[in-house]
């Protein structure tokens, strides 16, 4: 099992190192003139020149990507941003937390009542309750964040006035950010984990349970559930991966202070150092949550455990 543990730790660093490259040639290759957009418009050419010569805009490509990648993973320094003029990790400090905290909310509300659901429409296959969540389900799964976000904010805050519109003043600021970011999640979970079990229900396993006399709820949670939340898993990590890589809309929509909006902000500034950081913080969250998700299914999967312990025994008996 450690190999299996290795092995995705070595991908996980190849994958940040070659986003840090690409994030970086992109950036590289895009018009525009740092210097000038520090400088402003009004400033002459020498000034522009000495401060390209004191940034190192003027050395050539390769030099600048090893003295980025030097200063990412060696430093941890990130730059500073030309707009906030503020060092781009000290904005992440603040910022990212609240990012995490609203993709967390949206999980647990994801795995609170999505698998619930899922189980509930399958045990009840083809039955009133079964086909409405089915309807309610696609509706939400396939509604574009922005358009259900926009929806709610026209209703609760300029029609009702029940809800502000932006800020994280107070916890009910959350709340229309957070269903925006967690309804269709649901939707999905509850779809997936339904196709699971009605899968598993089907299995010999399942069968011999209850010709045993074992209880329903037993045969459920102890034997149905476990194999049937597998593939869920992988779900679920996809989904929180698109709740944090997502967040660019959601927090725009609601003036959420967060990554999403901060890189957003860098985007139409050319803000390169918080565009390149907003990236790679970005995709390396989304890498670690995979990694985690890949290490679950590992122990979960008795398939995966049993293909490395077979590898061991094999190699242990090659040397003998």
């Amino acid at each position: 099992m450690w190999r299996y543990i290795v092995k995705r730790l070595l991908w996980l660093i190849v994958i940040v190192l070659c986003v840090a490259v690409l994030i970086f040639t992109v950036l590289w290759f895009v018009p525009g003139d740092p210097a000038k957009l520090i400088l402003g418009t009004e400033a002459s050419a020498a000034d522009i020149e000495a401060l390209r010569e004191r940034m190192g805009l003027s050395d050539p490509f390769i030099v600048q990507l090893g003295r980025f990648m030097r200063d990412i993973f060696l430093r941890l320094d990130f730059g500073t941003s030309y707009v906030y003029k503020v060092p781009v990790i000290k904005e992440f400090g603040i910022r990212l937390p609240r990012t995490a905290l609203l993709g967390a909310i949206g999980l647990v509300l994801n795995m609170v009542f999505g698998i619930p659901l899922g189980i509930l429409a399958a045990k009840h296959r083809n039955s009133f309750l079964d086909r409405g969540l089915l309807v309610i389900s696609m509706i939400f799964s396939s509604m574009p964040q922005f358009f259900f976000a926009l929806v709610m904010v026209a209703l609760f805050s300029l029609t009702l006035a029940w809800l502000p519109p932006f800020g994280i003043d107070h916890w009910y600021c959350w709340i229309m950010p957070v269903l925006s970011t967690s309804l269709s999640g649901i939707a999905m979970t509850a779809r997936h984990t339904r196709a699971s079990v009605l899968e598993t229900i089907r299995a010999d396993f399942v069968t011999t349970a209850r010709a045993k006399g074992l209880e329903e709820r037993v045969v459920t949670y102890k034997h149905m559930l476990p194999n049937a939340l597998i593939p869920v898993i992988s779900d679920l990590g996809f989904h929180l991966s698109g709740l944090i890589g997502g967040s660019v809309v959601i927090e725009t929509v609601f003036s959420f202070p967060g990554i999403g909006q901060y890189m957003l902000t860098g985007i139409s500034s050319r803000d390169y150092p918080v565009v390149r950081g907003c990236v790679l913080i970005l995709a390396t969250f989304s890498a670690v949550v995979m990694l985690i998700v890949d290490l679950a299914y590992g122990f979960v999967d008795p398939r995966i455990k049993a293909q490395y312990v077979n590898y061991a025994a094999k190699k242990g008996g090659k040397k003998k």
